[in-house]
């Protein structure tokens, strides 16, 4: 992915949110399918297919907030 850090136009304190935010949204996805998966409560069972995409959209999340910290 071609990323330059200068073309968005942010100042730091918007980066670090943003980075912050998209953390917290790799938190959320993983608290709610990723441990979903192992801990069923309730009605609703997390199958496999969700727990991947789950996983996957974690690691994405979480990857696009490390790149925006640098």
């Amino acid at each position: 992915m071609c990323y330059n850090r200068n073309s968005m136009n942010l100042t730091e304190n918007q980066l670090d949110s943003l980075s912050k935010y998209f953390a917290d949204i790799s938190k959320l996805v993983f608290a709610a399918t990723v441990l979903g998966f192992f801990i069923p409560i309730g009605l609703y069972t997390v199958t496999l297919p969700e727990f991947v995409i789950g996983t996957l959209v974690t690691v994405v999340f979480l990857w696009f907030s490390v790149r925006l910290a640098r």
